[in-house]
């Protein structure tokens, strides 16, 4: 009774096991005959899968889905409606390069990261298309960067610039991409691909705003004679000079020369430039060695600071410059005129070094 039962179950096997193979055909080319796989069992179950993640909203597994079909056998009805859902799904993604204008520095980094957006347009509506693999790559210049990443919930995946080692003409260009690894193969979806392009600016290329502040002894000077020799030196030696305000608001002024960020925007929004040099000129009552004949002391101090990044990019300070006058304010104002003869003799020997303290 087994040897009965054996033999049965054997030639079940055999008279259906061409429904357990995958089908073949063979079909004439120009160079012979040639073997071409039919399309197996499971291409219509990852098409219908596609489909579904598609109606979810679900881009990246909808992509992932419909490729895996496409590679699953010859099929060619199929294969068209495949081919037509796979044209659409791409019609309808598209992408975005996310990135603000920084500095580009040999030896440092970025402050924000870039951000590569894919999204998915439906009519006027956009999704985001989440969980899709992307590669960044460096195509000109040397930096060292986040290679891998994924797109979060908003579809958006960020590349870390850590240090750029060098620029090729002055620019650094870093390439984003969706690239999916399925079963040995990569692939590239060209109409994806962006690009980052960041260019190195000199700081002569580049508008300067000027803010001074001048106090001398207990008064505020609202026309500072001392900021616009400052500024002329700039000028004369090939700098973009943007006349700024000469300042009364001392707490504010300290505010952004120290770091402060919401002090330092609202500077920038008022001057629409990201390079900002704060003077500060003051001089204090020293001494009186009799009447009539009195001694100050002056400062003054230039910070040149990036507001975008808040970065301290140039800064020069000459303190304690005496003078004398019979008054206390003539004393203060000799004292700020010998400070500013000798801070402008100290700029010219620190002016062709501007790019490199940046």
């Amino acid at each position: 009774m087994k040897k009965v039962l054996v033999f049965i179950g054997v030639l079940i096997l055999l008279l259906t096991g061409c429904s357990t193979r995958q089908k073949t055909v063979q079909k004439e080319t120009g160079e012979g005959v040639t073997t071409v796989e039919l399309a197996p069992r499971n291409k219509r179950d990852l098409f219908v899968k596609a489909k579904r993640y598609l109606e979810q909203k679900d881009y990246a597994n909808a992509l992932i889905n419909i490729l895996r079909a496409e590679e699953s056998g010859v099929d060619d009805e199929l294969d068209y409606d495949i081919g037509e859902f796979k044209d659409n799904l791409l019609e309808g993604l598209n992408a975005r390069a996310l990135y603000e204008k920084q500095l580009v520095e040999i030896g440092k980094g970025l402050n924000t990261p870039l951000k590569y957006m894919v999204f998915y347009m439906e009519g006027e509506v956009i999704y985001p298309a989440f969980n899709l693999p992307v590669s960044f790559e460096v195509k000109k210049g040397k930096a060292q960067i986040t290679e891998k990443g994924f797109t979060n919930t908003s579809g958006v995946a960020e590349c870390e610039v850590n240090t750029i080692e060098s620029l090729d003409e002055n620019e650094l260009t870093i390439t984003a991409d969706v690239t999916l690894g399925l079963e040995g193969k990569t692939y590239s979806i060209a109409k994806l691909q962006r690009e980052f392009t960041l260019q190195y600016k000199s700081i002569k290329e580049q508008t300067i705003s000027f803010i001074v502040f001048e106090k001398n002894i207990d008064e505020i000077v609202l026309n500072s004679v001392s900021g616009r020799l400052i500024e002329d030196f700039f000028i004369e030696n090939g700098f973009s000079v943007l006349q700024g305000i000469n300042e009364h608001n001392r707490e504010l002024f300290i505010r952004a020369t120290s770091g402060d960020q919401d002090s330092l925007n609202e500077y920038k929004n008022i001057l629409e430039t990201s390079l900002i040099a704060f003077a500060h000129i003051e001089s204090v009552f020293s001494s009186k060695v009799s009447e009539g004949f009195y001694f100050a002391k002056s400062n003054i101090i230039l910070n040149v600071i990036d507001a975008e990044t808040n970065r301290m990019i140039f800064n020069s300070v000459i303190k304690d410059i005496k003078g004398a006058g019979n008054t206390e304010e003539k004393a203060g104002r000799k004292a700020i005129n010998e400070a500013m003869e000798e801070f402008l003799e100290k700029l010219k020997g620190e002016i062709n070094d501007i790019e490199l303290k940046r």
